[in-house]
């Protein structure tokens, strides 16, 4: 299974939803982008698509909600490792609708998508520390960072 992702204005956004019968599409906000995605064996929909393989994929994702992506760029001889960490962390969350773990198709970059219950959650989870670090991990090579999104109709 694919993760196909692209930013753009809100509107636009919608229209390519609209415009294709895909579910769950993904529409995603927060004060300073907005992003699409949504997953599929088929090749992109986007004309600008970051490409993901997903490697890790609990639950569904709805259209609705809070939504977390932490990017973690990662060493070539550590993407075992991580994949291998971080299936088993994602497994083991609690308060999360549903959890992706994305390796992009270029370069050594990793993404994890997670859907909470509560953006609470989402804080609760991140006080716990459980990220990787380039000065806890190995295999991490440069800054590991979350971004947060709402789900669903702009406000």
């Amino acid at each position: 299974m694919n993760g196909y992702m692209t930013n753009g204005t809100y509107e636009f956004l919608e229209k390519i939803k609209e415009s294709h019968s895909i579910s769950p599409f993904i529409l995603m906000h927060n004060q300073v982008k907005s992003v699409a995605y949504y997953e599929d064996t088929a090749s992109s929909i986007f004309e600008t698509s970051r490409n993901y393989q997903v490697i890790t994929q609990i639950g569904q994702l709805t259209e609705t909600g809070y939504i977390s992506m932490t990017h973690v760029p990662v060493t070539e001889e550590g993407r075992p490792i991580f994949e291998m960490e971080y299936n088993q962390i994602v497994q083991d969350l609690e308060g999360i609708i549903a959890a992706r773990v994305l390796r992009s198709f270029h370069g050594n970059q990793y993404i994890l998508l997670i859907e909470w219950k509560d953006p609470q959650d989402f804080e609760k989870w991140k006080d716990q520390q459980p990220l990787p670090s380039k000065k806890k991990n190995s295999y991490v090579t440069g800054s590991v960072y979350s971004e947060s999104f709402r789900v669903g109709t702009e406000d």
